[in-house]
């Protein structure tokens, strides 16, 4: 008797920065969290962002996306310090793939850069 037998591939990849890396006390800068798709099946993703307690961030908390297969999804929020000091800006990616089992991963500035607020 024949077996089939049906893997579907499952990858994400991911790429954070900001798009300024100095501001002021109570000034913005904007997080950039590219989301690519490289596996064979559409993902149901989420985004929070991960930040130190003097950190905050703009708009929701939580942003919910679905990616299909070979695209990508662009996240973008904004950051502001209420302190002087060096932080590192991260986000907390969450997916489930296509059998149900769920993820979670952490992303960095792809350079390691920390915001600097002066």
């Amino acid at each position: 008797m024949p077996i089939l037998l049906m893997l579907l591939v499952v990858g994400i990849s991911f790429e954070q920065r900001l798009d300024r890396y100095e501001v002021g006390v109570g000034g913005d800068s904007n997080v950039m969290l590219k989301l690519d798709n490289t596996g064979e099946a559409t993902l149901d993703v989420s985004v929070t962002p991960d930040l130190p307690t003097e950190v905050v961030s703009s708009g929701p908390p939580v942003r919910h996306l679905t990616i299909v297969p070979g695209t990508s999804q662009l996240v973008t929020y904004a950051v502001s310090a209420n302190e002087p000091g060096a932080y590192a800006i991260a986000s907390q990616i969450d997916y489930t793939d296509a059998e149900g089992k769920s993820h979670r991963t952490r992303c960095g500035d792809k350079n390691g850069w920390l915001l600097l607020v002066s």
